[in-house]
């Protein structure tokens, strides 16, 4: 069926300006049904958006984007609406999928996205270089961002808020408050928020304050603030944390009532004395009872089955995510000191498990990357043993406390680097493609990479077994994958996988009867040792592969015995090393390891190449953009015969 207002011709903003309550009303629904079903084919984050479609549509009828004001959202996980909206509901269909648009805000996808956003907190800062350089240019217009209460949390947000007030901004910052960042919100901003939406008389003040605005003819914006600073004073608290930092506070307004957002927003739109907070309050899954009723589960989701929208689980495979954050919580039974922290995504991290086994030793901060991983630091100095666990993406964040607040002072902690390596439809923000190169160069760090969850589970065996024997600040990078459970239960396949210690690499020997005058060494890290076993299996030659489970520090005895035994064995073969990483090659464990070669082996290899990453990585599945960078076991065979073909004759059967 056509779609009334999406599917008609002329430019759907500019349509948007006339639109009575009841059109709105209906373009609202249209967007929704549009939002479903395309995050059921491609995947998305559905719960969020479905939150934000009343915000949006008032926002682009009383402001002038990007001709005149500037937008800035913040994370970009809330902005369907937005792309609809802004010349992109032809192309919403690509959502996520390769060369199709981003799931986040793109400044190279579209003039109305201001600034590319996937990680939180960066909106204020950004909405404030934006009116600077207005003020300077003497530019006309309003710059609004919108953040999420769970966003400031994030210390880059109140340190931007901190700014505001300071630099005689006149921003517009809306708080999207549905209570929730991805998990349920954490700190004294949530329970600020919960404070004046449960306070006595909230009910009756929202119903006054709706009432006054739908019937009063005043068109004096000072009027309708200062009758709501009143009401607010008098029926809520008598002060708010926003005020004190020299904002106008407005709100709690009801985000899903466009008549009432609208007249709001048109008289913000006029209002140029101190920055204003807008308090709108939203509630994820708006519109469809599955993802109002489970908002976690629906915040970020795979494809969907259309006639229940529930996302699609099966049972016999499992996620590295489920099950590092299970074997925690077993090892948790038997260590009482052993902890656990989250930056607000225990779901994410698999670390709900702890939480609902060990409460009083689970810990959430919120979206604060670097406390927690000083947190993290000072448990441990005090006798506990801390496992903290987030996205590499974001561990980014907090670079300088893994540096100066753990490594320097060489405290034993436990970090789970999830989502290592390529993603997938998140994209570039998302991409755990940068913890090899920055994690390298610190000292005394331990970085390890299982090829599979049972090494990974083996690994988590070798620290926690019969104690903590973390002894080194120590990181764990695993993928967003899931693999075939092979058992009856989790609790079995922890049991029956047997410890692995990762810092004696494992190798592989691949022989072949024709053979020839080289030997070929791969070093393979993580779950790339199964691209590395299918080069092998290919090639006509004799082939060792090695699972290289520990990044750092290098397994040198198991170096120095591979040339060793070359010296003695084969002294007139040739050595040809290649090295396959699931990371950056600048920076990566390619050059980390060619720098120990060439210190103590330079005159043994003849050849030495690095397969890796170069450059930031688009969204796309996982496996398309892993042909894309190069790292599958076809480009790799053919690029490998290409360079060395002017040293020796390589015979390849591409079979795989």
């Amino acid at each position: 069926m056509k779609r009334k207002f999406l599917e008609s011709p002329g430019i759907l903003t500019e349509k948007l300006k006339s639109m009575s309550p009841e059109d709105m009303t209906e373009l609202a629904s249209e967007i929704r049904e549009a939002i479903v079903q395309t995050v059921n084919r491609n995947g998305g984050h559905l719960a969020s958006n479905l939150g934000t479609v009343e915000l949006t549509l008032s926002l682009f009828k009383i402001f002038d984007f990007p001709k005149r004001d500037v937008l800035v959202w913040d994370t970009g996980h809330q902005t369907y609406t937005h792309k609809i909206l802004t010349d992109r509901y032809s192309d919403f269909n690509t959502l996520r999928t390769k060369n199709g648009i981003s799931g986040y805000t793109n400044i190279n996808e579209s003039r109305y996205d201001a600034f590319g956003a996937g990680h939180v907190g960066t909106s204020i800062a950004a909405a404030l270089g934006y009116e600077q350089a207005k003020q300077i240019s003497r530019e006309p217009g309003e710059v609004i961002a919108v953040i999420g209460d769970g966003a400031l949390t994030s210390g880059n947000a109140l340190e931007a808020l901190n700014q505001v007030a300071a630099q005689k901004s006149k921003l517009k910052i809306i708080i999207n408050d549905n209570g929730m960042a991805i998990s349920d919100n954490v700190g004294s901003f949530a329970n600020n928020f919960s404070l004046i939406r449960t306070a006595k008389g909230y009910n009756a003040f929202k119903k006054q304050l709706k009432q006054f605005l739908k019937t009063t003819h005043l068109t004096g914006l000072e009027v309708v603030l200062e009758w709501i600073k009143d009401n607010m004073r008098h029926n809520l608290i008598p002060k708010n944390i926003f005020e004190n930092m020299g904002f106008k506070y407005i709100g709690p307004v009801d985000g899903h009532d466009m008549e009432l957002m609208t007249k709001v927003l048109d008289n913000l739109h006029r209002y140029h004395e101190k920055p204003v907070i807008l308090h709108v309050q939203t509630k994820k899954g708006r519109g469809i009872e599955y993802a109002e009723r489970e908002p976690t589960e629906f915040h970020g989701v795979g494809p969907t089955e259309p006639a229940t929208c529930y996302v699609e689980k099966m049972p016999d495979f499992i996620g590295y995510s489920d099950a590092f954050g299970y074997t925690v919580s077993r090892y948790a039974d038997s260590d009482p000191k052993l902890v656990a922290i989250t930056a607000a995504m225990e779901d994410g991290t698999g670390l709900k498990h702890f939480r609902i086994k060990h409460p009083e030793r689970f810990f959430d901060l919120g979206i604060t990357e670097q406390s927690c991983m000083t947190f993290a630091g000072a448990l441990s100095l005090k006798g506990l043993h801390p496992v903290f666990a987030v996205y590499s993406t974001f561990a980014q964040r907090a670079y300088d406390q893994i540096i100066h607040d753990v490594a320097l002072q060489k405290i034993p902690v436990l970090v789970g680097l999830d989502r290592a390596g390529i993603v997938g439809e998140d994209g570039p923000t998302h991409h755990g493609t940068f913890d090899i190169a920055f994690l390298l160069s610190i000292p005394g760090l331990h970085l390890l990479a299982p090829d599979s969850i049972t090494t990974m589970i083996g690994i988590l065996k070798y620290l926690l077994e019969k104690g903590w024997h973390v002894k080194h600040p120590t990181f764990i990078r695993y993928p967003r994958e899931k693999e075939i459970l092979g058992y009856d239960s989790i609790d079995e396949m922890i049991e029956e996988t047997p410890e692995f210690n990762p810092f004696k690499w494992d190798k592989q020997l691949f022989s072949s009867e024709a053979g020839d005058d080289r030997e070929i060494i791969v070093f393979a890290v993580g779950t790339m040792f199964h691209v590395a076993k299918e080069i092998a299996q290919s090639l006509e030659t004799s082939v060792t592969v090695i699972n290289v489970s520990s990044i750092k520090p290098l397994d040198i005895e198991l170096i120095s015995g591979l040339f060793r035994r070359r010296q003695n064995q084969y002294p007139k073969k040739k050595k040809l090393v290649m090295t396959i990483e699931e990371g950056m090659l600048k920076g990566g464990f390619g050059q980390f390891l060619l720098s120990y070669l060439n210190k103590h082996y330079r005159h043994e290899i003849d050849f030495f190449k690095s397969y890796g990453i170069d450059g930031f990585v688009p969204h796309g599945k996982r496996q398309e953009l892993l042909i894309d960078a190069g790292l599958d076991s076809e480009t790799i065979l053919r690029d490998f015969e290409r360079e060395v073909e002017r040293t020796c004759h390589l015979r390849i059967s591409y079979s795989i």
